[in-house]
């Protein structure tokens, strides 16, 4: 297997683990702004509402956010072994403020200097083969993590400080480039190493606890491929073969779910003509979302996660528009492209 590709699979397993618990955390977070401040004295204390009391656990859930991250990078790399070391490396990334980019480096840390560790403690007798996977590798291998995550606070939390100040201040023209940018990215390959990049982007700007409004574009831009599909299948059939209609309507659910991917096999088939209608569609769902200011408070969920989102009507916009724009875009090129065929 490629080293690249075998590196990007171990970050995209430690993401896979750690989106549960940031959308958790972010919807809880967001229906505690939602409930008045309602008393629960009845399980608390007096003092404590209800909007606090899960704004509370939203905060606990979101917390968990790197040390799930950073452990479950290090679990693929070293399995078992490797999750305490790794959950460690993630939670002195949020303590130490070096935040998305040292929990990433923290996971890689932890999962590879455990498989050392592995080589190292092959000495040892077969009747103290047990106390490998329950004392030694996760002693040892938290504290080798913990001093070489020294050096990543010292270099990363300035850099991580220095991004969220930009990434929380950004607006007006700078905003509305940079959604523009990141939801046509989120088009290009659906679901490959750039869309996945892009959303990257989109988790830190999120560590903070705060609604993003990258996500928002990250969230529309990534839509509009599977619903562009969808519509343009329903409304243009001549252009399709029956099995790509049938295909086409799955991507209704696909795409209000926010799954990019299943636009993929369209794009394969035409990719110069699909892939840039999407992307100009995508680009222009960005554009309204940093017009709008719309914030997402989760990293998934579509548009099940719309009335939780700060201006929600912009993303109602955007997706609708860039749908539009996307559908016209390869009803035009589809037709044309299939006029070239015949007469070829």
């Amino acid at each position: 297997m490629n080293k690249d590709n075998l590196i990007y699979r171990r970050l995209m397993h430690g993401i896979s683990f750690m989106i549960p618990f940031v959308v958790t955390g972010g919807i809880l977070m967001s229906i505690s702004h939602l409930i008045l401040g309602s008393s629960i004295d009845i399980f608390l204390n007096p003092n404590t509402t209800l909007s606090s009391w899960i704004l509370d656990i939203g905060t606990l859930a979101f917390s968990f956010m790197l040390p799930i991250l950073a452990g479950y990078i290090s679990f693929a790399i070293s399995d078992r072994p490797g999750l305490v070391p790794g959950f460690m490396a993630g939670a002195i990334a949020y303590t130490g403020g070096s935040g998305f980019i040292g929990a990433i480096l923290g996971g890689f840390i932890a999962g590879y200097m455990t498989e050392i560790l592995k080589k190292g403690f092959q000495f040892l007798p077969k009747s103290m083969q047990g106390l490998k996977p329950m004392l030694f590798f996760p002693l040892f291998g938290t504290i080798l993590t913990a001093l070489l995550m020294l050096p990543v606070t010292f270099l990363f939390e300035p850099t991580t400080m220095t991004l969220r100040a930009f990434l929380s201040n950004i607006e007006g023209i700078p905003l509305i480039l940079l959604c523009i940018l990141l939801a046509s990215l989120m088009a290009i390959d659906m679901g490959g190493p750039i869309n996945k990049a892009a959303y990257i982007i989109g988790l830190a700007s999120m560590t903070s606890g705060e609604s993003s409004k990258l996500m928002a574009a990250i969230m529309v831009g990534g839509m509009i491929p599977p619903l562009g599909i969808a519509l343009t299948t329903t409304l243009f059939k001549n252009r399709f073969t029956k099995i790509e209609l049938k295909q086409g309507k799955s991507n209704y659910l696909m795409g209000l779910s926010f799954i990019t991917e299943g636009a993929m096999p369209f794009a394969l088939k035409k990719p110069k003509v699909v892939i840039p209608s999407l992307m100009l569609g995508s680009a222009l769902s960005g554009a309204i979302i940093g017009l709008f200011k719309t914030a997402s408070p989760t990293p998934h969920g579509g548009i099940f996660v719309v009335p939780l989102m700060t201006n929600w009507y912009g993303f109602i916009i955007a997706l609708i528009s860039g749908v539009i724009l996307s559908t016209l875009l390869l009803s035009f090129l589809l037709k044309e492209t299939q006029r070239e065929e015949n007469v070829s």
